[in-house]
Protein backbone atom coordinates (compact mmCIF):
# COMPACT_ATOMS: atom_id res chain seq x y z
CA UNK A 1 0.00 0.00 0.00
CA UNK A 2 1.08 3.46 -0.80
CA UNK A 3 2.68 5.07 2.37
CA UNK A 4 0.29 8.04 3.38
CA UNK A 5 1.22 11.44 2.79
CA UNK A 6 -0.31 12.99 5.93
CA UNK A 7 0.36 16.93 5.17
CA UNK A 8 -1.07 16.04 1.87
CA UNK A 9 -3.89 18.82 1.99
CA UNK A 10 -6.67 16.91 -0.53
CA UNK A 11 -9.58 19.10 -1.25
CA UNK A 12 -13.35 17.27 -2.03
CA UNK A 13 -16.02 19.06 -3.23
CA UNK A 14 -18.16 16.92 -1.20
CA UNK A 15 -16.80 17.89 2.14
CA UNK A 16 -16.50 21.40 4.05
CA UNK A 17 -13.21 20.59 4.98
CA UNK A 18 -10.05 19.16 4.09
CA UNK A 19 -8.38 16.28 4.51
CA UNK A 20 -5.18 17.83 6.20
CA UNK A 21 -7.98 19.60 8.56
CA UNK A 22 -9.65 16.16 9.46
CA UNK A 23 -6.44 14.43 10.04
CA UNK A 24 -5.82 17.51 12.95
CA UNK A 25 -9.22 17.12 14.36
CA UNK A 26 -10.53 13.44 14.13
CA UNK A 27 -8.60 10.85 12.15
CA UNK A 28 -4.52 11.23 12.81
CA UNK A 29 -3.29 7.79 14.45
CA UNK A 30 -2.39 8.83 17.51
CA UNK A 31 -5.84 10.77 18.29
CA UNK A 32 -7.85 8.36 16.63
CA UNK A 33 -6.40 5.48 18.91
CA UNK A 34 -6.27 7.47 21.38
CA UNK A 35 -10.30 8.04 21.06
CA UNK A 36 -11.01 3.90 20.13
CA UNK A 37 -8.93 3.13 23.26
CA UNK A 38 -10.92 5.15 25.13
CA UNK A 39 -14.32 3.74 24.18
CA UNK A 40 -12.97 -0.05 24.10
CA UNK A 41 -10.49 -0.73 26.84
CA UNK A 42 -9.67 -4.48 25.80
CA UNK A 43 -7.65 -2.29 22.70
CA UNK A 44 -5.70 -0.31 25.02
CA UNK A 45 -5.43 -3.67 27.44
CA UNK A 46 -3.75 -5.54 24.40
CA UNK A 47 -1.71 -2.25 23.00
CA UNK A 48 -3.60 -2.17 19.21
CA UNK A 49 -3.09 1.25 17.50
CA UNK A 50 -3.31 2.65 14.28
CA UNK A 51 -0.07 3.19 12.24
CA UNK A 52 -0.90 4.97 9.33
CA UNK A 53 -4.52 6.57 7.62
CA UNK A 54 -4.94 7.63 4.55
CA UNK A 55 -9.11 8.38 3.04
CA UNK A 56 -10.20 4.41 2.75
CA UNK A 57 -7.11 2.98 3.84
CA UNK A 58 -6.08 1.71 7.42
CA UNK A 59 -3.18 0.44 8.56
CA UNK A 60 -3.11 -0.81 12.39
CA UNK A 61 -0.94 -3.32 14.27
CA UNK A 62 -2.05 -5.77 17.24
CA UNK A 63 1.23 -6.55 19.00
CA UNK A 64 2.10 -9.80 19.63
CA UNK A 65 1.85 -9.46 23.93
CA UNK A 66 0.83 -11.72 26.91
CA UNK A 67 -2.60 -10.21 26.78
CA UNK A 68 -3.28 -10.42 23.24
CA UNK A 69 -2.17 -14.56 23.29
CA UNK A 70 -3.45 -18.10 24.26
CA UNK A 71 -1.78 -20.65 25.69
CA UNK A 72 0.52 -20.91 22.51
CA UNK A 73 1.60 -17.23 22.48
CA UNK A 74 0.15 -16.87 19.35
CA UNK A 75 -2.83 -14.46 18.59
CA UNK A 76 -6.38 -15.61 20.15
CA UNK A 77 -8.43 -15.53 16.36
CA UNK A 78 -11.10 -13.37 18.41
CA UNK A 79 -8.84 -10.56 19.02
CA UNK A 80 -7.75 -10.64 15.46
CA UNK A 81 -11.48 -10.31 14.67
CA UNK A 82 -11.73 -7.54 17.02
CA UNK A 83 -8.67 -5.56 15.15
CA UNK A 84 -10.44 -6.54 11.89
CA UNK A 85 -13.67 -4.95 13.28
CA UNK A 86 -11.90 -1.38 14.10
CA UNK A 87 -9.69 -1.30 11.48
CA UNK A 88 -12.56 -1.89 8.96
CA UNK A 89 -14.43 1.06 10.92
CA UNK A 90 -11.47 3.05 10.50
CA UNK A 91 -11.06 2.90 6.97
CA UNK A 92 -14.96 3.75 6.25
CA UNK A 93 -14.55 6.62 8.44
CA UNK A 94 -11.84 8.08 7.24
CA UNK A 95 -13.90 8.65 3.90
CA UNK A 96 -16.49 10.70 6.07
CA UNK A 97 -14.18 13.83 6.61
CA UNK A 98 -15.41 16.37 8.96
CA UNK A 99 -17.96 13.79 10.38
CA UNK A 100 -17.42 12.38 14.02
CA UNK A 101 -18.48 8.48 14.91
CA UNK A 102 -20.80 7.87 17.53
CA UNK A 103 -19.46 5.98 20.25
CA UNK A 104 -15.50 7.09 19.08
CA UNK A 105 -15.02 10.82 18.22
CA UNK A 106 -16.42 13.40 21.01
CA UNK A 107 -19.53 14.68 19.34
CA UNK A 108 -20.84 18.45 19.94
CA UNK A 109 -23.50 18.44 17.76
CA UNK A 110 -26.19 16.64 15.79
CA UNK A 111 -23.58 16.43 13.06
CA UNK A 112 -22.27 12.74 13.47
CA UNK A 113 -22.45 9.39 11.99
CA UNK A 114 -23.57 5.77 13.14
CA UNK A 115 -21.85 2.70 11.91
CA UNK A 116 -22.04 -0.87 12.95
CA UNK A 117 -20.53 -4.22 11.78
CA UNK A 118 -23.10 -6.18 9.99
CA UNK A 119 -20.66 -9.57 9.29
CA UNK A 120 -17.02 -10.68 9.66
CA UNK A 121 -15.83 -13.10 7.32
CA UNK A 122 -12.27 -14.79 7.87
CA UNK A 123 -9.61 -17.05 6.74
CA UNK A 124 -7.42 -18.08 8.93
CA UNK A 125 -3.86 -19.14 6.83
CA UNK A 126 -0.95 -19.64 9.50
CA UNK A 127 -1.06 -18.66 13.17
CA UNK A 128 0.08 -14.86 14.22
CA UNK A 129 3.54 -15.58 16.06
CA UNK A 130 4.75 -11.46 15.49
CA UNK A 131 3.57 -8.41 15.73
CA UNK A 132 0.06 -8.54 13.54
CA UNK A 133 -0.40 -5.78 10.96
CA UNK A 134 -3.76 -4.87 10.03
CA UNK A 135 -4.21 -3.24 6.27
CA UNK A 136 -8.21 -2.25 5.68
CA UNK A 137 -8.85 -0.79 2.54
CA UNK A 138 -12.25 0.58 0.85
CA UNK A 139 -12.73 -0.01 -3.20
CA UNK A 140 -10.99 3.26 -5.01
CA UNK A 141 -13.81 2.46 -7.18
CA UNK A 142 -16.44 3.19 -4.64
CA UNK A 143 -15.21 5.47 -2.36
CA UNK A 144 -16.64 8.28 -3.68
CA UNK A 145 -20.31 6.79 -4.21
CA UNK A 146 -19.98 6.14 -0.44
CA UNK A 147 -19.08 9.59 0.26
CA UNK A 148 -22.35 10.93 -2.24
CA UNK A 149 -24.52 8.17 -0.98
CA UNK A 150 -23.80 9.29 2.55
CA UNK A 151 -24.12 12.88 2.91
CA UNK A 152 -27.06 12.69 0.70
CA UNK A 153 -28.43 10.92 3.62
CA UNK A 154 -28.90 7.31 2.44
CA UNK A 155 -27.40 4.05 4.05
CA UNK A 156 -24.14 3.39 3.32
CA UNK A 157 -23.81 -0.81 3.71
CA UNK A 158 -20.00 -1.90 2.33
CA UNK A 159 -17.98 -4.53 2.48
CA UNK A 160 -14.23 -3.84 3.33
CA UNK A 161 -11.03 -6.42 2.42
CA UNK A 162 -8.47 -6.89 4.93
CA UNK A 163 -5.16 -8.90 5.52
CA UNK A 164 -3.58 -9.67 7.80
CA UNK A 165 0.49 -10.28 7.99
CA UNK A 166 3.49 -11.02 10.24
CA UNK A 167 6.32 -8.99 8.23
CA UNK A 168 5.35 -10.24 4.65
CA UNK A 169 3.99 -13.61 5.80
CA UNK A 170 0.19 -13.60 5.49
CA UNK A 171 -1.78 -14.95 8.53
CA UNK A 172 -4.97 -13.89 7.73
CA UNK A 173 -7.63 -12.61 5.02
CA UNK A 174 -11.20 -10.94 6.27
CA UNK A 175 -13.71 -9.22 5.06
CA UNK A 176 -16.15 -6.84 7.37
CA UNK A 177 -19.59 -5.33 5.87
CA UNK A 178 -20.65 -1.97 7.83
CA UNK A 179 -23.88 0.16 7.93
CA UNK A 180 -22.90 3.54 8.01
CA UNK A 181 -25.55 6.50 8.36
CA UNK A 182 -25.73 9.96 9.06
CA UNK A 183 -27.48 10.01 12.83
CA UNK A 184 -30.29 11.98 12.44
CA UNK A 185 -31.44 10.01 9.49
CA UNK A 186 -31.93 7.07 11.55
CA UNK A 187 -34.85 8.72 13.11
CA UNK A 188 -38.10 7.58 12.25
CA UNK A 189 -40.52 10.64 11.47
CA UNK A 190 -43.52 9.73 13.30
CA UNK A 191 -44.71 6.83 15.44
CA UNK A 192 -44.92 3.94 12.82
CA UNK A 193 -42.94 1.09 14.73
CA UNK A 194 -42.35 -0.36 11.44
CA UNK A 195 -39.97 2.16 10.34
CA UNK A 196 -37.70 2.55 13.28
CA UNK A 197 -34.46 2.01 12.52
CA UNK A 198 -32.46 -0.41 14.66
CA UNK A 199 -30.27 1.38 15.60
CA UNK A 200 -32.49 4.74 16.43
CA UNK A 201 -34.75 2.52 18.74
CA UNK A 202 -31.18 0.96 20.56
CA UNK A 203 -30.59 4.57 21.58
CA UNK A 204 -33.46 5.33 22.57
CA UNK A 205 -33.85 2.31 24.95
CA UNK A 206 -30.13 2.62 26.01
CA UNK A 207 -30.83 6.31 26.86
CA UNK A 208 -33.56 5.16 28.88
CA UNK A 209 -32.13 2.08 30.68
CA UNK A 210 -28.99 5.01 31.16
CA UNK A 211 -30.63 6.62 33.51
CA UNK A 212 -32.56 3.89 35.52
CA UNK A 213 -28.63 2.96 36.13
CA UNK A 214 -28.17 6.34 37.53
CA UNK A 215 -31.10 6.30 39.73
CA UNK A 216 -30.09 2.72 40.95
CA UNK A 217 -26.89 3.65 41.58
CA UNK A 218 -27.93 6.94 43.65
CA UNK A 219 -31.25 5.23 45.55
CA UNK A 220 -31.75 6.10 49.49
CA UNK A 221 -29.80 9.26 48.95
CA UNK A 222 -31.44 12.17 47.74
CA UNK A 223 -34.64 9.78 46.74
CA UNK A 224 -36.12 5.98 46.77
CA UNK A 225 -36.39 3.62 43.46
CA UNK A 226 -36.64 0.14 44.30
CA UNK A 227 -37.65 -0.28 40.69
CA UNK A 228 -34.58 1.49 39.21
CA UNK A 229 -32.19 -1.70 38.84
CA UNK A 230 -34.46 -3.77 37.69
CA UNK A 231 -35.90 -1.56 34.72
CA UNK A 232 -32.30 -0.58 34.07
CA UNK A 233 -31.39 -4.29 33.71
CA UNK A 234 -27.84 -5.51 33.52
CA UNK A 235 -27.02 -3.06 30.20
CA UNK A 236 -28.50 -0.13 31.84
CA UNK A 237 -26.52 -1.01 34.96
CA UNK A 238 -22.90 -1.29 33.02
CA UNK A 239 -24.05 1.88 30.87
CA UNK A 240 -24.52 3.85 34.03
CA UNK A 241 -21.52 2.81 35.52
CA UNK A 242 -19.67 3.93 32.20
CA UNK A 243 -20.89 6.94 32.51
CA UNK A 244 -20.87 7.57 35.94
CA UNK A 245 -17.13 6.99 35.72
CA UNK A 246 -16.27 9.52 32.32
CA UNK A 247 -18.78 12.02 34.53
CA UNK A 248 -18.94 11.59 37.68
CA UNK A 249 -21.25 14.29 38.30
CA UNK A 250 -24.18 12.99 36.75
CA UNK A 251 -25.29 10.54 39.62
CA UNK A 252 -25.54 13.72 41.81
CA UNK A 253 -27.51 15.55 38.97
CA UNK A 254 -29.53 13.23 38.45
CA UNK A 255 -30.47 12.77 42.01
CA UNK A 256 -30.92 16.32 42.60
CA UNK A 257 -33.06 16.41 39.85
CA UNK A 258 -35.22 13.24 40.77
CA UNK A 259 -35.49 14.59 44.33
CA UNK A 260 -36.60 17.75 42.81
CA UNK A 261 -39.21 16.67 40.68
CA UNK A 262 -40.79 14.47 43.59
CA UNK A 263 -41.21 17.68 45.84
CA UNK A 264 -43.39 19.02 42.80
CA UNK A 265 -45.72 15.98 41.85
CA UNK A 266 -46.07 15.68 45.69
CA UNK A 267 -46.92 18.61 46.43
CA UNK A 268 -49.21 19.12 42.93
CA UNK A 269 -51.31 15.94 44.14
CA UNK A 270 -51.55 17.21 47.84
CA UNK A 271 -53.26 20.63 46.80
CA UNK A 272 -55.76 18.12 44.24
CA UNK A 273 -53.84 17.71 41.39
CA UNK A 274 -54.90 14.65 39.39
CA UNK A 275 -53.41 14.82 35.83
CA UNK A 276 -49.67 14.19 35.01
CA UNK A 277 -48.13 14.63 31.73
CA UNK A 278 -44.68 13.19 31.96
CA UNK A 279 -43.39 13.73 28.47
CA UNK A 280 -40.88 11.08 27.32
CA UNK A 281 -41.81 9.34 30.49
CA UNK A 282 -38.56 6.47 29.82
CA UNK A 283 -38.27 3.91 32.77
CA UNK A 284 -40.04 6.64 34.96
CA UNK A 285 -41.01 5.36 38.10
CA UNK A 286 -42.87 7.51 40.08
CA UNK A 287 -46.48 6.21 39.39
CA UNK A 288 -45.12 2.77 41.28
CA UNK A 289 -42.84 4.40 44.12
CA UNK A 290 -44.46 7.77 45.38
CA UNK A 291 -47.33 7.62 47.32
CA UNK A 292 -49.76 9.41 45.68
CA UNK A 293 -53.86 9.50 46.28
CA UNK A 294 -55.93 7.97 44.48
CA UNK A 295 -57.50 9.04 41.31
CA UNK A 296 -53.74 10.29 40.43
CA UNK A 297 -53.68 9.30 35.74
CA UNK A 298 -50.54 9.70 34.38
CA UNK A 299 -50.48 10.16 30.84
CA UNK A 300 -46.83 8.41 29.40
CA UNK A 301 -45.73 9.95 26.50
CA UNK A 302 -42.55 8.20 24.44
CA UNK A 303 -41.67 6.67 21.09
CA UNK A 304 -43.78 3.77 20.15
CA UNK A 305 -40.94 1.05 20.70
CA UNK A 306 -39.47 2.48 23.99
CA UNK A 307 -43.53 2.49 25.55
CA UNK A 308 -43.60 -0.65 24.45
CA UNK A 309 -40.56 -2.03 26.07
CA UNK A 310 -41.62 0.05 29.12
CA UNK A 311 -44.35 -2.16 29.32
CA UNK A 312 -42.81 -5.08 28.24
CA UNK A 313 -40.40 -4.70 31.44
CA UNK A 314 -42.81 -3.99 34.11
CA UNK A 315 -44.75 -7.11 32.97
CA UNK A 316 -41.74 -9.04 32.89
CA UNK A 317 -40.39 -8.09 36.73
CA UNK A 318 -44.72 -8.30 37.73
CA UNK A 319 -44.82 -4.36 38.88
CA UNK A 320 -48.42 -3.79 38.87
CA UNK A 321 -50.30 -0.60 39.01
CA UNK A 322 -50.86 1.02 42.25
CA UNK A 323 -54.60 0.71 43.68
CA UNK A 324 -56.51 3.62 42.56
CA UNK A 325 -53.17 5.14 39.97
CA UNK A 326 -53.93 4.99 36.12
CA UNK A 327 -52.04 4.78 33.58
CA UNK A 328 -52.67 5.79 29.67
CA UNK A 329 -49.24 5.56 27.11
CA UNK A 330 -49.25 7.82 24.03
CA UNK A 331 -47.16 7.40 21.40
CA UNK A 332 -45.36 10.19 20.37
CA UNK A 333 -42.28 11.53 18.12
CA UNK A 334 -41.51 15.28 19.12
CA UNK A 335 -39.58 15.89 15.97
CA UNK A 336 -42.22 15.32 13.36
CA UNK A 337 -45.45 15.43 16.17
CA UNK A 338 -47.25 18.08 18.31
CA UNK A 339 -48.30 17.21 22.02
CA UNK A 340 -51.79 18.06 20.67
CA UNK A 341 -51.60 15.40 18.08
CA UNK A 342 -50.49 12.68 20.74
CA UNK A 343 -53.05 13.35 23.55
CA UNK A 344 -56.16 14.86 21.10
CA UNK A 345 -58.61 15.14 23.64
CA UNK A 346 -57.74 12.61 26.09
CA UNK A 347 -56.65 15.26 28.81
CA UNK A 348 -58.89 16.97 30.92
CA UNK A 349 -58.93 20.91 30.28
CA UNK A 350 -61.18 21.96 33.52
CA UNK A 351 -58.97 20.51 35.88
CA UNK A 352 -55.07 21.38 36.50
CA UNK A 353 -52.41 19.47 34.88
CA UNK A 354 -48.69 18.86 35.89
CA UNK A 355 -46.25 18.66 32.28
CA UNK A 356 -43.03 16.79 33.09
CA UNK A 357 -40.29 17.58 30.26
CA UNK A 358 -37.43 15.81 32.22
CA UNK A 359 -34.16 15.77 30.89
CA UNK A 360 -34.66 16.07 27.62
CA UNK A 361 -34.15 19.93 26.22
CA UNK A 362 -30.62 19.73 26.52
CA UNK A 363 -30.44 17.99 23.45
CA UNK A 364 -33.00 19.66 21.17
CA UNK A 365 -32.17 22.64 18.99
CA UNK A 366 -33.60 26.33 20.47
CA UNK A 367 -36.51 26.36 18.05
CA UNK A 368 -37.71 23.34 18.98
CA UNK A 369 -37.36 23.97 22.36
CA UNK A 370 -39.54 26.99 21.76
CA UNK A 371 -42.23 25.08 19.63
CA UNK A 372 -42.48 22.45 22.51
CA UNK A 373 -42.95 25.11 25.28
CA UNK A 374 -45.70 26.84 22.91
CA UNK A 375 -47.33 23.27 22.65
CA UNK A 376 -47.21 23.01 26.56
CA UNK A 377 -48.58 26.23 26.95
CA UNK A 378 -51.80 25.64 24.95
CA UNK A 379 -52.64 22.68 27.41
CA UNK A 380 -52.22 24.53 30.57
CA UNK A 381 -55.60 26.00 30.18
CA UNK A 382 -56.31 25.88 33.99
CA UNK A 383 -54.51 28.36 36.02
CA UNK A 384 -53.41 26.16 38.28
CA UNK A 385 -51.71 24.11 35.99
CA UNK A 386 -47.73 23.39 36.42
CA UNK A 387 -44.66 22.60 34.03
CA UNK A 388 -41.73 21.17 35.61
CA UNK A 389 -38.50 21.08 33.54
CA UNK A 390 -34.67 21.48 33.63
CA UNK A 391 -32.37 23.05 31.30
CA UNK A 392 -28.32 23.45 31.51
CA UNK A 393 -26.64 27.26 31.39
CA UNK A 394 -26.11 28.59 27.21
CA UNK A 395 -22.18 29.37 27.48
CA UNK A 396 -20.96 25.98 29.01
CA UNK A 397 -23.05 24.03 26.05
CA UNK A 398 -21.31 26.81 23.39
CA UNK A 399 -18.03 28.10 25.06
CA UNK A 400 -16.90 25.20 27.23
CA UNK A 401 -13.40 25.77 26.96
CA UNK A 402 -14.25 29.45 28.69
CA UNK A 403 -15.04 26.95 31.74
CA UNK A 404 -13.31 25.42 34.68
CA UNK A 405 -11.88 22.28 34.18
CA UNK A 406 -14.67 20.14 35.90
CA UNK A 407 -17.19 21.64 33.57
CA UNK A 408 -15.04 21.08 30.25
CA UNK A 409 -14.56 17.46 31.47
CA UNK A 410 -18.18 16.95 31.88
CA UNK A 411 -19.25 17.99 28.91
CA UNK A 412 -16.62 16.26 26.77
CA UNK A 413 -17.78 13.06 28.58
CA UNK A 414 -21.30 14.03 27.47
CA UNK A 415 -20.03 14.06 23.90
CA UNK A 416 -17.53 11.02 24.08
CA UNK A 417 -20.72 8.97 25.30
CA UNK A 418 -22.67 10.19 22.23
CA UNK A 419 -25.20 12.52 24.85
CA UNK A 420 -23.85 16.26 23.66
CA UNK A 421 -26.12 18.75 24.85
CA UNK A 422 -26.87 21.40 22.00
CA UNK A 423 -29.37 23.80 23.67
CA UNK A 424 -28.87 25.56 26.95
CA UNK A 425 -30.37 29.18 28.41
CA UNK A 426 -28.31 31.39 31.15
CA UNK A 427 -32.07 32.72 32.06
CA UNK A 428 -34.03 30.08 32.02
CA UNK A 429 -37.13 31.89 33.05
CA UNK A 430 -36.81 35.14 30.48
CA UNK A 431 -36.35 32.25 27.78
CA UNK A 432 -39.77 30.34 29.04
CA UNK A 433 -41.62 33.60 29.53
CA UNK A 434 -41.11 34.30 26.04
CA UNK A 435 -43.49 30.76 25.11
CA UNK A 436 -46.55 32.51 26.90
CA UNK A 437 -45.54 30.61 30.52
CA UNK A 438 -44.85 32.34 33.45
CA UNK A 439 -41.76 31.04 35.10
CA UNK A 440 -42.74 30.66 39.71
CA UNK A 441 -39.25 29.02 40.79
CA UNK A 442 -35.89 28.20 39.27
CA UNK A 443 -33.01 26.89 41.60
CA UNK A 444 -30.22 24.66 40.68
CA UNK A 445 -28.90 21.64 41.41
CA UNK A 446 -26.04 22.27 43.87
CA UNK A 447 -28.96 23.53 46.12
CA UNK A 448 -28.80 19.78 47.18
CA UNK A 449 -25.25 19.98 47.96
CA UNK A 450 -24.05 22.72 49.88
CA UNK A 451 -21.14 20.97 50.75
CA UNK A 452 -19.89 20.99 47.19
CA UNK A 453 -18.07 23.61 45.29
CA UNK A 454 -17.53 21.75 41.91
CA UNK A 455 -19.30 24.52 39.93
CA UNK A 456 -21.14 21.80 37.42
CA UNK A 457 -23.88 21.99 39.99
CA UNK A 458 -24.68 25.39 39.76
CA UNK A 459 -25.24 25.34 35.74
CA UNK A 460 -27.87 23.00 35.76
CA UNK A 461 -31.19 24.21 36.44
CA UNK A 462 -34.86 22.90 37.78
CA UNK A 463 -38.11 25.70 36.78
CA UNK A 464 -41.07 25.14 37.66
CA UNK A 465 -43.76 26.99 35.64
CA UNK A 466 -47.41 28.23 35.26
CA UNK A 467 -49.65 29.07 32.07
CA UNK A 468 -50.79 32.12 30.58
CA UNK A 469 -54.33 31.32 32.12
CA UNK A 470 -53.29 32.46 35.32
CA UNK A 471 -52.32 36.36 35.80
CA UNK A 472 -49.76 38.20 36.30
CA UNK A 473 -49.63 37.35 40.12
CA UNK A 474 -51.19 34.60 40.79
CA UNK A 475 -49.84 31.92 42.76
CA UNK A 476 -51.50 28.82 41.53
CA UNK A 477 -52.97 26.56 44.78
CA UNK A 478 -50.73 23.24 43.36
CA UNK A 479 -47.39 25.33 43.84
CA UNK A 480 -45.48 25.16 46.75
CA UNK A 481 -42.08 26.17 46.35
CA UNK A 482 -39.59 23.65 47.81
CA UNK A 483 -38.01 24.12 51.24
CA UNK A 484 -34.65 22.18 49.75
CA UNK A 485 -33.42 21.38 53.08
CA UNK A 486 -31.03 18.68 53.53
CA UNK A 487 -31.25 15.65 55.04
CA UNK A 488 -31.39 14.40 58.62
CA UNK A 489 -28.94 12.04 58.19
CA UNK A 490 -25.68 12.37 56.36
CA UNK A 491 -25.74 11.82 52.76
CA UNK A 492 -22.91 9.38 51.31
CA UNK A 493 -21.32 10.97 47.86
CA UNK A 494 -19.51 8.25 46.60
CA UNK A 495 -18.79 10.15 43.08
CA UNK A 496 -16.89 12.49 45.14
CA UNK A 497 -13.28 10.82 45.40
CA UNK A 498 -15.42 8.65 48.27
CA UNK A 499 -16.01 11.65 50.35
CA UNK A 500 -19.18 11.92 52.86
CA UNK A 501 -20.75 15.42 52.50
CA UNK A 502 -21.16 16.85 56.46
CA UNK A 503 -25.05 17.35 56.20
CA UNK A 504 -26.68 20.17 58.55
CA UNK A 505 -29.59 18.70 59.85
CA UNK A 506 -32.83 20.06 59.06
CA UNK A 507 -34.29 23.31 60.85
Amino acid sequence: MKETVHGADLKSPLFEISWQEDLAMRTNPPMFTEFLREQVPVLDFVNWQITDIAPGEVTTVLPLNPPSTNQHFTHQAALIVLTADYSGGAALASLLWGWPVIGVHPVDSPKSVSMWLLKVEMKYVRPSTADLTVRASVDPERRERIQRRFLDGKPVIEAITMQFMNGNELVAEGTCTYFARQSTALRSNGIDSGKVNTLYALKLTSSAEMIAGVRARETGKLFVDPYAEAMAGQHGMAVATRFCQRTPQLGPMVAARTKHLDDVVMAFTAAGGRDIINVGVGWDMRPFRLDLPEGVTFYELDFPTTLAERQLRLDTHGITDQPGIARQQFPIDLRSMTLQQALGDKVPTDRPVLIIWEGMSMYFQEEDVTAILKQIESLMVHPDSLLWVDMVDREPVVNTAAFPESIQNFMRGMQVLGEPFTFGSDTPGEFIDQSGLRTLDVVTSDVFFPEETDPVYSIYQFCVVTGGAAGADYVPTTFAKPAHRVPRVPVPMPHFNGAVSEMKPVR
